[in-house]
This record gives C-alpha cells, structure tokens and sequence, in this order.
C-alpha cells in the first residue's frame, strides 16, 4: 500500500509542474497558479509529498524565463548613506621590498646541507617531538617526522628558536611556555618540556631578484629589476584600491538591503527559484546522478534542501531587482579587459595567481557568470560617490 501511495504521489507532483497546452490553471494547495509558474517549482505543495515525490518533482522542474517585471522596489536616499573608506596609502619602499622577499620566498626550495652543521633559523628540519607537563605527557603534543621550517612561527613561540644550534642525529630537551591566550585553556601560560630528535637539516636555496627573475614573474614585460619594481607598486596600489572598493561595495549593498523596500511578484519569485534548481539538475546530471542523491549526500533531507533554497528565493530576486534598478540609473560597459583585471585582482589578494589561470577560471565558473558580477560591482561602485563618504582613520 504504501508502494502504491508512493507511486500516486509521484504522478501527482510530475503532473503539477508540467506546463497545461492551454495555458491553464493548476492547483496547488488551496490556490491557483499559471503553468509555467506551477512549472518552476517555487509553489510546490511540499509538505505533501514525500522526500521521493519531493526529489522527482524537482528533477522536473522547468526554468522559466525572466520576467520583465520582477515587482517594486523603492531606493532610500544615497546621500543618507554613510560608507567608511580608506585613507589613501603611500606605497614605501619597505613595502615593495617586502612584496618582492614574498615572491622570493615562492621559489625558495630546500636541499639537504653540504656540510654538516648545526641547525639555523630558515632551515628547513625533519623533527620527532614528545611533550610533558608536570612530568605528564601532553595530549596532542608529540609528532614524527614532522616537517618544520625554522622562523615559520608554526610552533608556539620559543619553540623554534631553540631548535637553533642542534645537530641533526642527538635527542635534547627544550623547555617553552604556552602562550597565556593559547586556545587550549588547560595548558594556557604553563610551561612545557619537549623531547626533539632533528632527523635530518636541509637549507633554503633563495633566488636573486635579478633580469631572470624579473622575467618570470612580470605581468607588464617588464626589463629590468627596476622596472619591475614600479610594476610592484602599481600592483599594490591596484590591490589597495580592490580592497577598498570591495569594502564600498559590501557596506553600500548592506545598507540598500537595510532601507531599500521590495515587493517581488510571484513571477519573479518562480522565475529565480526554477534557475536555480535548474542548476542543480544540470550539476546533478555532469555528476551521473539526479537531484535528490546530490541535495542529500550532506546528510540533509530533500525537503530541508527545499526549504533552504526557497527561503534563499526572495533575496537573490531582491538583488536582481536592485541590480535593474541601478542599471536605470547608471549606464556601464564591460569587456573582457575588464573581467581579466577583476580575476587579477582577486587572484592577487587571495594568493592562488600562482596555481589558477585566468581561462582555469573563467571555465571552472563561466564567463558570463563573472562578467554579470564584475557588472554588479561597476553598478554599485557608480552609486558609491553619491553616498557620504568618510575617511577612516588609521590606528
């Protein structure tokens, strides 16, 4: 019987969000809903359905096209808006030195010593460790063949300095105290004794900063290491502004959804949850799998998937509705110039430029997927200079 009933519920759920040949009205719950709004699948019954009839009716989900009208939204007053910005940054020579030993650092590899020797600070140490407290030994506190680089400040403090000066081979005792912050609060401020082996020592193998290592690292062709130095500081001041800009552009958005009043039609509200779910058949699908198997491999229940999405809806409908709002307001132009520096930028900030190219990225998250966010931004980076800005100031 339940079999049975299962089956019924399935058909049921398939049925309300196929789209009628005439453009009918279909029911769900106690109200009436067009096709291809029933279709989207935001006005699913679900709490009439069981998890299967749930998953089967959102693998069928069709997205709907976006409507013209997503509803009203009414804009506050941006010079009532108040934004924090940062103060404008001298880029010093320290900086760019300190950019340029960054680079170095990238490259440094390690070889094992030459000549035998004791251990120094910015070698690198294979190291066996064992630690007690009050005779006791310390839960969590032993490793082997632990690699360590010396001043990498991966151990607590003191712990690495007095690796300095020991041979690879010979076990010794150090004593140090767990900071008074530590987050393990039992061992906070007490001090610990730590057996340590150095199994093996090897050293850091630095490039020079000269034409060849210019060569490999500038984005601008740059010649010389002097050249390459003003390509630095460009960088820093392009980083600096990113940042700031992306400050702006949170706080601004923070404050829109704050005062900004939204009314989102039903339509819009259908049209946004059908592309999403669109996206997660279409994921599903390049994973050989269906729906309900991806939304619950976390451990969640389809209908909590369901309800999670759906209490997302209303947002990204508001954001969309701000978006077109703002694009009546401002006009702007992006080009692929445009999305290549946002990626550099963010790229530069996060720190994988080494690891991931642009094309890396533009196919693991789509072009126009970027260039619609890099627009968003430009959009709301227009507004910014009609709002109140105040400089803050640095401690």
């Amino acid at each position: 019987m339940k079999k049975i009933l299962s089956v019924v519920l399935i058909i049921v759920a398939i049925l309300n969000i196929t789209a009628c040949q005439n453009g009918s009205m279909i029911k769900i719950g106690n109200k009436n809903y067009e096709s291809n709004i029933a279709g989207s699948g935001y006005y699913l019954d679900a709490a009439t359905l069981s998890d299967i009839a749930l998953g089967e009716a959102l693998s069928k989900v069709v997205e709907i096209k976006k409507p013209e009208n997503l509803g009203k939204v009414e804009l506050p007053n941006f010079a009532d808006i108040e934004l924090k910005t940062a103060p404008k940054e001298e880029i010093t020579e320290n900086m760019i030195e300190a950019e340029l030993e960054r680079e170095r650092d990238i490259e440094t590899v390690y070889s094992p010593i030459k000549v035998k020797r004791a251990a120094r600070m910015s070698d690198k140490v294979i190291i066996d460790f064992k630690g007690y407290i009050d005779g006791e030994e310390l839960a969590g506190g032993a490793g082997e063949d632990t690699e360590l680089v010396l001043g990498s400040n991966m151990f607590i403090p003191g712990f690495e300095e007095k690796l300095v000066g020991h041979m690879a081979g010979k076990k010794f005792s150090i004593f140090v105290t767990f900071p008074e912050d530590y987050q393990a609060t039992e061992i906070a401020g007490k001090e610990a004794m730590f057996e340590v082996t150095i199994k093996s020592i090897e050293e850091a193998e630095t490039p020079e900063i000269d034409e060849e290592f210019v060569k490999r690292h500038s984005k601008t062709n740059a010649k010389t290491v002097e050249e390459y130095r003003e390509e630095v500081k460009k960088r820093i001041e392009n980083r600096n502004e990113f940042m700031n800009n992306q400050s702006l552009i949170y706080q601004l958005t923070e404050k829109l959804f704050e005062e900004a009043k939204f009314e989102p039609t039903t339509e819009a509200l259908a049209w946004q949850f059908s592309a999403m779910i669109a996206e997660y058949n279409a994921e599903a699908e390049r994973n050989g799998v269906n729906i309900y198997t991806m939304a619950t491999a976390n451990g969640q229940s389809i209908k909590d998937f369901y309800d999670n999405l759906k209490s997302q809806t209303p947002q990204v409908v508001e954001m969309a509705m701000l978006i077109d709002e703002l694009k009546k307001m401002f006009k702007v132009q992006i080009t692929e110039q445009d999305v290549r520096n946002w990626f550099n930028n963010l790229a530069d900030i996060s720190g994988y430029g080494s690891q991931v190219t642009y094309e890396d990225y533009i196919a693991m998250a789509g072009y126009d997927n970027i260039k619609n966010i890099v627009e968003q931004e430009k959009l709301l980076l227009e507004a910014v200079p009609k709002c109140k800005l105040v400089e803050e100031v640095s401690e």
